[in-house]
């Protein structure tokens, strides 16, 4: 599940925390290696607060999938060392009755908790240097770059938060890059290793980014990915290709998503979007197609909620359904 607008939000604490420590400790201290003693001031902690689910037509349940819960996001600067830790305390609840039936590791079995992101890195003056034990891989912060909506935008199929993550991420004159090692599983020996990572151009207007990830068990993946601004219209395109081929499978996933979002007030957002895909198994072809509309609203500075409902067009031979999402935060 994204979170959209609450990773954002987490996302812009922490960016605004790090900006506010990094000129404090710069202006005592000359050299990029000396350091302070440890004390409060290079701490700061931001969070959320978030009620909210899913519906479909087809399990005709009401679901969490870890948006109903408290998320609780630690910074740390000291100089040019820097850290991060993220935790999330979820009810995940369903009323499904096979979900609540399911083993306490299924995604909708009860409330559960999970460390999101754990990371220390340097700040190099032109990136950031990471070792996470449990991170976002460089793709997964512009893989999405084209997607507007609320929650149900499509992207390429990339690890997105992976473990045993060492990552390099930064922007300079407005060229963005970042490359990342990753593992997909806490367990090293079973863990699939891969690598992935982007350049892209950010300006005022307009960003566009390609990207790239490859893994050992033969998957590669290709993206393209943007957005451009023309005064409160908001319009974005992401393009993939996902390659799997080994023994027992040779895939290949050709999609894409376009998505336009139109600001109606400073507090209202309205937005729409396309995907298509083809999946192509062998000799066989497969289309998936689907629309989604989403509405998203400001309550407060620090209180927003939206809704994202999606109507399969094309499932593929199996029955079209209708996907709904809705969700409303509080940060801090």
């Amino acid at each position: 599940m994204k979170k959209t607008l609450l990773a954002l939000a987490i996302a812009s604490i922490s960016a605004s925390a790090f900006a506010v420590d990094t000129s404090s400790q710069n202006s005592r201290n000359e050299d990029m290696f000396a350091f302070d003693p440890m004390h409060k001031d290079q701490f700061s902690v931001s969070g959320s607060v978030g009620v909210g689910g899913y519906y479909d037509t087809g399990s005709k349940a009401f679901y969490d999938d870890w948006v109903t819960g408290l998320t609780l996001a630690v910074n740390y600067r000291n100089n040019r060392i820097v850290g991060y830790f993220e935790t999330d305390l979820m009810l995940n609840y369903s009323t499904d009755p096979d979900a609540k039936a399911a083993s306490s590791t299924d995604k909708h079995s009860g409330p559960a908790t999970d460390v999101d992101k754990a990371w220390l890195g340097f700040d190099t003056g032109f990136g950031i240097a990471s070792f996470g034990w449990e991170n976002d891989t460089a793709l997964d912060a512009i893989d999405g770059a084209g997607d507007n909506t609320y929650e149900f935008g499509a992207s390429a199929g990339d690890a997105s938060d992976a473990f045993n993550v060492v990552k390099f991420q930064g922007a300079t004159n407005g060229f963005a890059y970042a490359v990342s090692y990753f593992e997909t599983d806490d367990n090293h020996a079973k863990a699939d290793k891969g690598v992935n990572g982007y350049v892209g151009i950010e300006q005022e207007i307009f960003n566009v980014y390609a990207g790239y990830e490859t893994r050992d068990s033969d998957y590669d993946v290709y993206t393209v990915t943007g957005n451009v601004k023309l005064g409160e219209l908001k319009l974005g395109a992401n393009f993939w290709i996902e390659e799997t081929d080994t023994k027992l499978l040779d895939k290949t996933n050709t999609g894409y998503y376009v998505s336009a979002g139109y600001a109606v007030s400073e507090d209202l957002t309205l937005a729409a979007g396309y995907a298509g895909n083809t999946e192509e198994i062998g000799k066989t072809d497969t289309d998936y197609s689907y629309v989604n509309v989403a509405a998203m609203y400001t309550l407060a500075k620090n209180m927003d909620m939206g809704i994202d409902v999606r109507q399969d067009l094309d499932a593929g031979g199996a029955d079209e359904e209708t996907y709904v999402f809705a969700a409303g935060y509080y940060y801090f």
